[in-house]
């Protein structure tokens, strides 16, 4: 079953799920968007990703799950290099994960954004990757977390720009400066 929550993000919600599948690159890159968030709130996963071969193809279609705490997080190795200018993921890596997830974790609670269609995970079409997700999961009770996923970095100057805007309220301008590295952690930003 395929539960859809609109514009809200599933970084706040991880907690309540016994998996949490991650769609990624080869280049181990887990830099922007759900995937940049998940590797600050789940340190370990960004150095168990770092142990792989950077930019390796034959992980496309492989996943990397790490069970030693809940929820389990599984990275699914579902693109090249990720870039908003082409569309990069491999649909049938995409497919062979979602199935190895489906056996494994039948009867799970699972939890993901619609993989493969965020500039961070494979810029691929948003309808065809949610088709791929019905299609391979028969057996998971899977949540589906529909966002627009952002650049960390642009999350990070939309606050900044915030705080800038208080420049004239000194004091509201000095508590939100002197908090700022608190708001950055609380969003997974830092």
């Amino acid at each position: 079953m395929v539960t859809i929550v609109k514009d809200k993000e599933l970084i706040f919600e991880t907690e309540n799920y016994d998996v949490i599948l991650v769609g990624t690159s080869t280049y181990n890159m887990l830099t922007g968007g759900f995937q940049s968030k998940m590797r600050f709130k789940y340190p370990y996963i960004q150095s168990g990703n770092d142990k792989t071969n950077y930019g390796d193809c034959r992980k496309l279609g492989k996943r990397l799950t790490f069970y030693n705490k809940k929820p389990t997080i599984s990275l699914m190795y579902i693109c090249g290099y990720p870039t908003s200018r082409i569309v990069n993921i491999d649909y049938e890596a995409l497919k062979n994960c979602l199935l190895s997830a489906n056996a494994e974790f039948k009867g799970k609670k699972v939890a993901s954004t619609i993989i493969g269609s965020s500039i961070f995970d494979g810029n691929g079409d948003k309808e065809k990757c949610l088709e791929i997700i019905k299609e391979c999961t028969p057996n998971l009770d899977i949540t589906l977390y529909d966002y627009v996923q952002k650049k960390r970095k642009d999350e990070m100057n939309k606050y900044f720009l915030y705080i800038r805007s208080f420049w004239k309220n000194k004091e509201k301008y000095k508590e939100l400066l002197e908090t700022r590295e608190d708001y950055l952690k609380s969003q997974f930003l830092n």
